[in-house]
């Protein structure tokens, strides 16, 4: 197992706990409504392409844990912001999840646009 191939999954999952750890802002108002779903779905959109990126094997078995693996480390990332003047919020953890679904969706279609051309 290289571990270049995985240093980038590992430093954005560290981006990811570095930003959630900042206590949130009041959201201004009349701002956007559920702006922070789409922040959610967009990082971990990011994580689940670089993490099936770094696979050697996309099986169905690796892809599977891979999805439960993100999902976990969602629930722990909700869980850990209560430390930090955050709300843990399961519709946070569901667009976490569904965000790594659509990046790893967009890796395996990269990789069969890749191998087709």
């Amino acid at each position: 197992m290289s571990a270049r191939r995985w240093l980038p999954p590992a430093l954005w999952a560290a981006l990811i706990l570095v930003l959630t750890s900042i206590p949130s802002p009041p959201g201004p108002p009349g701002g956007i409504p559920h702006l922070d779903k789409v922040v959610h779905f967009v990082l971990y959109a990011g994580l689940g392409w670089l993490v099936t990126r770094a696979l050697r094997t996309r099986t169905t078995r690796a892809l599977v844990m891979v999805s439960a693996s993100i999902a976990l480390f969602a629930a722990f990332d909700e869980w850990h912001q209560r430390y930090f003047t955050r709300d843990p919020e399961i519709p946070d953890w569901i667009a976490d999840v569904l965000g790594a679904s659509a990046g790893v969706l967009v890796a395996l279609r990269a990789r069969r646009v890749e191998t087709v051309q």
